[in-house]
């Protein structure tokens, strides 16, 4: 098996479909893993094409091999795929009405693609931002790229990376920090980033515009200014109390009128009760020595 040419040993993964194939020898691995992007992709398009055109492309994301070559060359397999089943109905039956195949969707985003730490240079990496491009549909969303996939993970492990420019996209693309019961900004709260809070609570500002008088003449006015994303509970501010962040509280008691639980107020006053129980621990062991019990 070692002696055979690459194109034959693609040929019998192709056929096989078997992930464990590769890890047979050490020969066969390294010539499928210096596979073209253009084998891999159809590798997961005879791997994935049964489950039909929703899920062809978020099952193949999940592989790390999987990246924005590969994606492409997938697309281009499965139109290649829909043109020839096309060319045959009209072949076969002419006279019947020929079924649209649908193009391929990609309705959920794959969780690798937001747990790496983001380069300096790409904060947004450039299969996400395909993704979204190219799959978005104007007329119907129901299979658009969601970025609430996973119950919001992508935003949540944005907001813990401090990747301001990757959170103000997915929220641009309808993320919502409220889900999973506001995690996103308890994150942001605990990591005492009152930046982020702000981008995850209020809605992005559109600046001035300008106003036509009536002799023409253009004038510069302030745009209304926007609602915001999400009506933030009092229990982020409780939270916030119990961090330390005091401008975090102040943004959301004085800016954002978010009154906290009457609990939390009246525990302002009252000692800590752990540094309490340590200095009576402290005072009954000053005892015990003074009696001489140690």
């Amino acid at each position: 098996m070692d002696s055979l040419p690459v194109e034959l040993i693609q040929q019998i993964h192709l056929l096989a479909l078997n992930p464990f194939f590769p890890q047979t020898s050490r020969t066969i691995y390294a010539s499928l893993h210096r596979s073209s992007p253009f084998y891999i992709a159809e590798y997961l398009f005879r791997l994935y094409r049964s489950h039909g055109p929703n899920e062809v492309l978020v099952r193949a994301l999940r592989h790390p091999v999987c990246d924005i070559h590969v994606v492409k060359a997938l697309v281009e397999a499965w139109n290649r795929s829909r043109s020839r089943r096309a060319d045959n109905q009209n072949d076969q039956t002419r006279s019947r009405q020929i079924p649209v195949v649908p193009p391929l969707t990609c309705r959920e985003l794959p969780r690798r693609l937001f747990r790496s730490p983001p380069l300096p240079s790409t904060p947004i990496a450039p299969l996400i931002i395909y993704i979204f491009d190219t799959f978005a549909q104007t007329s119907d969303s129901t299979y658009d790229p969601s970025p609430n996939s996973h119950k919001g993970y992508p935003l949540c492990r944005a907001v813990l990376q401090s990747n301001y420019e990757l959170v103000t996209y997915l929220l641009q693309k309808g993320a919502d920090p409220s889900l999973k019961d506001y995690m996103a900004v308890e994150i942001a709260v605990s990591m005492k980033d009152l930046k982020m809070v702000k981008l995850l609570i209020e809605r992005e500002q559109s600046g001035f515009g300008t106003t036509r008088t009536g002799d023409e003449s253009e004038s510069p006015t302030k745009k209304m200014k926007l609602g915001d994303r999400i009506t933030v509970p009092a229990k982020m501010v409780e939270s916030a109390m119990k961090k330390g962040t005091k401008d975090i509280v102040n943004y959301l008691v004085y800016d954002k009128k978010v009154i906290p639980p009457l609990s939390s107020i009246m525990d302002l006053g009252k000692p800590d009760a752990k540094s309490k129980a340590k200095t009576k621990h402290q005072f009954n062991k000053s005892k015990k020595r003074k009696a001489g019990f140690q």
